[in-house]
């Protein structure tokens, strides 16, 4: 994460604020409780109001050391006024990526984060989206992720900011001004400080009252816009699986890499590794079974491996050992080939990848011309010195990974195969 600070249309905003709701009718009071107890480090404080809807209203709290300061606008709390509901998004800033999660129209406890690393960023993203309940999602374009919408953080930001930063505490030159005046201005200074507070109320209940209206306005407007292009989606994919072949994603139909190589574990434990005047020869995993070789050990008696049958000249020997049922993976979001080469740097994955050709598309009538499947291959070749289910890192981490095959050598290693699929730019 970086500072707490991003620029949009010339004005700046805070980040990187913590929420939470409140749980008193007072939530100013609340929210400068919240940042005066032992330990806490927010110097500002924001409110939310809630509305006649049900939605209770919630606080934010900043710090001086992120770039927060007094009267700055928050942006998670403008565009959640402006964008009610439930919905998630990531807006490439100057100062970095920014991710905010609404839910329920409350801004989530940690749904407001400016990230450095896009790829964190995504990571966040996919993570809200697997929680599901999102009504919305707003990522950059060369994402390609199905369903987001790219709208400019601009356009969703104009107007006037809702919400803005107030101090914990008044800064110190403030105090001793006031102390100084209210010397000789004591009795004038009060009524006055009492009106202002009274219109200062006012303008404040009025403006909570306008940013009401204002968010009903937008939530029946955003749901008629959401209706109508849902509506135009929906006959725009109709239109094109008339005309288009559908590609197969397979890695949603294979299982996790995880669970295909413990699979060939269990397999392999009904392998005798060393019967009587046998020595095993090879190993493999692929598909949905296990295979095993054996050859004769010269010189010495022998019986039957189990499960074996031997060959005319009773020099070698093999079984088949089939594995047990797995269920698909089921939908999985690929990355793109950028994210997977900074995991792949970063991780220090000594492994062997070669970019694989197109899969063959079908051919359409009136010479029409198909386009590429959405995704692109990579071959992996891994070999490993530990047992591979042991293993995390790359099997549990990356989706689109499908494994073909695991063979053991007589050197004791393992080599991995398969295929990683990615994004197409």
């Amino acid at each position: 994460m970086t500072a707490g600070v991003v620029t949009v249309g010339g004005k700046k905003y805070a980040v990187g604020l913590y929420w939470e709701v409140s749980d008193g009718a007072n939530a100013t009071k609340v929210a400068r409780q919240a940042a005066m107890q032992p330990g806490a480090t927010a110097d500002f404080y924001c409110v939310r109001a809630g509305n006649n809807k049900g939605r209770a209203a919630q606080f934010g709290l900043g710090e001086t050391k992120l770039g927060h300061a007094w009267n700055m606008p928050t942006a998670a709390a403008t565009l959640a006024n402006r964008q009610p509901g439930s919905w998630a998004g990531v807006f490439v800033v100057s100062e970095g990526v920014w991710f905010v999660e609404v839910r329920d129209d409350l801004i989530a406890p940690e749904g407001d984060v400016l990230f450095a690393d896009e790829a964190e960023a995504m990571t966040r993203l996919q993570e809200a989206s697997a929680r599901g309940g999102l009504e919305r999602i707003y990522a950059p374009p060369s994402w390609a992720i199905p369903g987001a919408e790219s709208s400019s953080l601009p356009s969703l930001l104009s107007g006037k900011a809702d919400v803005r930063l107030r101090p914990v505490k008044l800064p110190k030159k403030v105090v001793m001004g006031a102390v100084a005046v209210a010397v000789g201005l004591v009795a004038l200074l009060g009524v006055t400080v009492i009106v202002m507070n009274l219109q200062e109320a006012a303008r404040q209940e009025e403006e909570a009252r306008l940013a009401q209206q204002r968010a009903e306005d937008f939530r029946r407007q955003a749901e008629e816009r959401a209706r109508r292009e849902e509506e135009e989606r929906q006959r725009l994919l109709q239109q094109q699986a008339m005309q288009m072949p559908t590609y197969q994603r397979v890695w949603e139909q294979a299982p996790t890499p995880l669970s295909w190589i413990r699979a060939c574990r269990d397999a392999m434990d009904k392998v005798q590794y060393q019967p009587v005047g046998w020595t095993l020869s090879s190993l493999t995993c692929s598909g949905k079974q296990v295979q095993a070789v054996w050859n004769r050990k010269a010189g010495e008696v022998a019986g039957v491996p189990e499960h074996a049958q031997i060959n005319d000249n009773m020099q070698s020997a093999s079984a088949t050992f089939e594995l047990t049922e797995l269920k698909a993976r089921g939908p999985q979001q690929l990355w793109p080939g950028e994210a997977v080469n900074r995991y792949i740097l970063r991780n220090d994955w000594t492994a062997s990848f070669a970019y694989m050709p197109d899969e063959v598309p079908p051919a359409l009538p009136n010479g029409q011309k198909v386009p590429p499947p959405p995704w692109v291959k990579r071959s992996i070749q891994w070999t490993v010195q530990l047992s591979p289910w042991t293993l995390q890192g790359p099997l549990v981490d990356l989706s689109g990974l499908v494994l073909d095959s695991l063979t053991w050598s007589e050197s004791g290693s393992w080599a991995i195969k398969g295929v990683l699929y990615e994004q197409r730019k």
